[in-house]
């Protein structure tokens, strides 16, 4: 069995994980330990291979709701999210942080940059967010990289007035390959794996990747439980991964201080299995998921979405009104088939047409449900998720759908499909279009499980921050209210969605923590 001791041990390298490490060792002269899940692949290991690059993913990308009905994808390799996803990078937005505030009672985190929160010099989120973006290299794309599916979606959206702007992405020397989310293959895209990471390499950062935690370790005095530690178990490294700095077997940690940083489904099922207090029910509750609705469209020429980059325009027009966003997206091969609907020779014929594709997804900022939960099942030894949408959220989503069909047209497209087996128009078993006059029926979608495909990457919300105990099950600090230094930061401790693709707002609240952390070491006896 290995032992390892440190002042801090950080669980999962994604966004969180990884800005943390290099936050506290910038700040701090500290004993980090960095544990990840999944394996250590490079651009070396990138290659470019929809199957192979499976390994990147929870369950191998088959990670899905308990009826199998909506795939959630995540990363599960060192860099977690920011080394498979789409470089998509939003800022925090100010109205969702002050709504925080207001409903769940969360301090800190000012939008003022002048602003020294809990009396620590130059702690704000803005400064924060400033920092991680400039350290990723966040920027927008030149118009001469936008791609032939984007300017297609700019175009359709210009024809119907509906406002379209360039993300912003955290690239460095993008060679346009199209395969983001297959790990980058040419160190372009500035995720976490390439940035915070190596910056915590350099100032004494352990890593140690394959490994599982089984369960915190906790100890009871004076009443109130403290965490001490962690248990799991150590795999053999993968082939292609890069070499770990423990031998595979059990491994214990003992810490001073524990950061899960695991992600909205592993964190709650890690304090779950724990048996961390939960006198509220509060662990794996009101699970938002982002839902979104894949829009593909045939033209009568070439478009190889799949090359170039492959997000570089959105419209958020609709969602002050309608809360949802359309992101110009495009899949390769096996993913696009998922996605695309039909059975037998029609799916076949579909995907003949694939290099003549377009596509965007309707991305639906969804509704608190305390029903949508992650639940630890120790018969199954993994999480299971539940997941299902409400009658609001279906309504709103329904205008999404028919906005990104209408897009599809204006944008010269001879059949638009949703991803979606419901026969919603007469003579047709599926979703299919064959001119915009037949968008209204979209209203008819009912989103019925294995039927219509929606699919989720953007988990949040699971163990939530809020002062009071009854809302969350950490504060503002990330601090758990049962046990004594555990913090929770990820994506989980967002009280609701943050209202966007979430990468840059993780990354932002981690570096927030890590400075906080480090400006009250003696809190945690660090």
């Amino acid at each position: 069995m290995t032992a390892v001791a440190c002042d801090v041990l950080i669980i999962g390298s994604g966004a969180a994980g990884a800005t943390l490490a290099a936050t506290l060792l910038e700040q701090a002269e500290l004993h980090v330990v960095l544990v990840e899940k999944g394996g250590y692949y490079g651009a070396e290991f990138f290659n470019q291979r929809e199957l192979d690059m499976m390994v990147l993913l929870a369950d191998r990308g088959a990670r899905s709701t308990v009826d199998g009905a909506m795939p959630f994808v995540g990363g599960q390799c060192v860099g977690g999210g920011t080394t498979v996803n789409y470089a998509l990078s939003f800022d925090p937005i100010r109205s969702v942080w002050e709504r925080w505030q207001r409903d769940y009672g969360v301090r800190g985190f000012s939008f003022d940059p002048a602003a020294d929160d809990y009396g620590i010099d130059g702690l704000n989120l803005a400064s924060c967010a400033r920092e991680v973006k400039r350290r990723c290299n966040v920027h927008e794309p030149r118009d001469e990289e936008i791609n032939q599916n984007n300017r297609l979606f700019r175009d359709g959206c210009s024809t119907l007035g509906i406002a379209a702007r360039k993300f912003q992405l955290n690239m460095r020397g993008c060679i346009g390959c199209g395969f983001c989310g297959q790990g980058c293959a040419y160190d372009a895209k500035r995720g976490t794996m390439l940035t915070y990471l190596p910056d915590a390499l350099t100032r004494g950062l352990q890593l140690i990747h394959h490994c599982s935690v089984d369960t915190l370790a906790f100890e009871t005095s004076s009443g109130r439980p403290r965490v001490v530690g962690a248990s799991g178990t150590v795999a053999a490294t993968a082939p292609g991964s890069r070499s770990n700095t423990v031998a595979p077997g059990p491994i214990v940690f003992q810490a001073r201080l524990v950061i899960v940083s695991a992600g909205s489904i592993e964190s709650p099922a890690l304090l779950q299995r724990s048996q961390h207090p939960d006198p509220h029910s509060r662990i794996g509750r009101g699970l938002i998921a982002h839902p979104s609705l894949p829009v593909a469209a045939v033209f009568d020429r070439q478009i190889h979405g799949e090359r170039g980059i492959t997000g570089s325009y959105y419209s958020d027009h609709f969602y002050a009104q309608h809360g949802f966003m359309l992101e110009c997206l495009f899949d390769h091969p096996i993913d696009a088939a998922i996605a695309i609907p039909g059975f037998g020779a029609t799916h076949y014929e579909r995907m003949l047409n694939f290099d003549r594709t377009a596509g965007l997804g309707v991305m639906l900022v969804d509704t608190p449900n305390d029903d949508n939960r992650v639940v630890w099942d120790p018969a199954a030894g993994k999480p299971q998720i539940v997941y299902r949408l409400g009658g609001d959220d279906k309504a709103r989503l329904r205008v999404g759908a028919r906005k990104g069909v209408e897009i599809m047209f204006a944008a010269g497209a001879r059949e638009v499909v949703l991803s979606s087996n419901e026969p919603i128009l007469p003579g047709e078993a599926d979703a299919r279009f064959t001119n915009v006059s037949q968008a209204g029926a979209c209203d008819r979608l009912e989103f019925v499980p294995n039927q219509t495909l929606l699919s989720s990457a953007h988990c949040q919300a699971t163990v939530k921050m809020s002062e009071s105990p009854s809302q969350g099950v950490i504060d503002s600090r990330g601090e758990s209210h049962g046990v004594a230094n555990l913090i929770v930061c990820d994506s989980s401790a967002f009280p609701t969605s943050c209202g966007a693709n979430p990468m840059i707002s993780i990354m932002s609240m981690a570096r927030y923590q890590g400075k906080r952390i480090a400006g009250e070491r003696a809190r945690y006896g660090v």
